[in-house]
């Protein structure tokens, strides 16, 4: 008799616990979704709702150095800056496959960094800003898996795909004005770096992650399968880099060998002045509008031939 009413107490606390699941996580995400500034709601934006001609995708160095109006009025095509601070090419493979389940684009303008390849678990870490979207987008699940092998068993909780965007999301639900915001997704840096510049020069015994690189070549087949016009770029830092990175290296490989065009502002003349910097990795507002119009023009060249 114990027994049995043990287990009809655990049953029911367990179906209690179940039922508040179901309830706050329902209600987290219509919070979720409701957001109609900040960069959670970039992401909705970029993956649910944007239909733009040209994208540029990336980490903090896409969001900070791409201009859309420039690149938009240059090419005489809309676009939106779908950079997102300290994502790399595991975020952007899976922002990839969303969009194209919805439209393709003509253009996409793929950002790369120095260590874009590399071996770094907080890049694993990082995928968790996508949870919100599996329920709504299940190709996003081989992405966010990635993380560990009971992630799959995580999701069984509706609050799970929530829990580390509680402060944000209320913030994203208020009516204030956020620097972070823009219609087009481009966050423009201020301030001049006043530091000398510095000289680089990067190991080779970098190791790339097997993954990163997987996903690295379907960007790209995807991107040549669907007629879309990619462009990789290394934009400009304010150092002296005396080598390339591993990373960099293999990319431009991939890049020949799919005859993708890579375009590398490292050691650029036209960018060496601190004036165009935010830091050593980040233009500023005026560095920015210098380097869109400059992409734009090496585009609306290159498709004259």
């Amino acid at each position: 008799m114990r027994k049995t009413r043990f287990f009809f107490l655990l049953a029911s606390l367990f179906a209690v616990l179940c039922i508040l699941d179901y309830g706050i996580g329902k209600f987290l995400e219509y919070l979720y979704f409701n957001q109609k500034q900040g960069k959670l709601y970039n992401i909705t934006y970029a993956i649910e709702k944007q239909t733009n001609d040209v994208i540029i995708m990336g980490s903090s160095r896409a969001m900070h150095h791409y201009n859309p109006d420039i690149i938009s009025d240059s090419l005489k095509l809309s676009c939106y800056n779908a950079g997102y601070d300290g994502q790399g090419i595991l975020y952007h493979e899976a922002i990839l496959n969303t969009i194209l389940q919805r439209y393709t684009p003509k253009i996409i303008i793929l950002d790369v960094n120095n260590y874009e390849l590399s071996i770094n678990e907080a890049s694993y870490d990082l995928l968790s800003i996508l949870n919100p979207y599996v329920a709504k987008h299940p190709i996003l699940k081989e992405t966010v898996n990635q993380k560990g092998k009971f992630e799959r068993y995580k999701f069984l909780s509706h609050i799970y795909p929530y829990n580390s965007l509680f402060a944000r999301i209320i913030m994203g639900n208020l009516n204030f004005s956020t620097k972070d915001v823009s219609e087009n997704g481009f966050t423009a840096q201020t301030g001049i770096w006043e530091q000398p510049i510095d000289s680089i020069t990067f190991l080779k015994n970098e190791i790339l992650d097997k993954q990163k690189v997987h996903s690295l070549n379907k960007f790209l087949k995807e991107c040549k399968k669907k007629g879309t016009s990619l462009y990789v770029v290394y934009s400009p830092t304010y150092r002296k880099e005396k080598n390339t990175s591993k990373s960099i290296d293999y990319i431009k490989n991939a890049c020949k060998e799919y005859d993708i065009p890579f375009i590398s502002y490292q050691n650029n003349p036209n960018f060496t002045n601190n004036l165009l910097f935010h830091d050593f990795d980040h233009l500023n507002d005026k560095g920015a509008d210098c380097f869109s119009s400059d992409i734009a023009t090496y585009i609306k060249k290159a498709k004259k031939h």
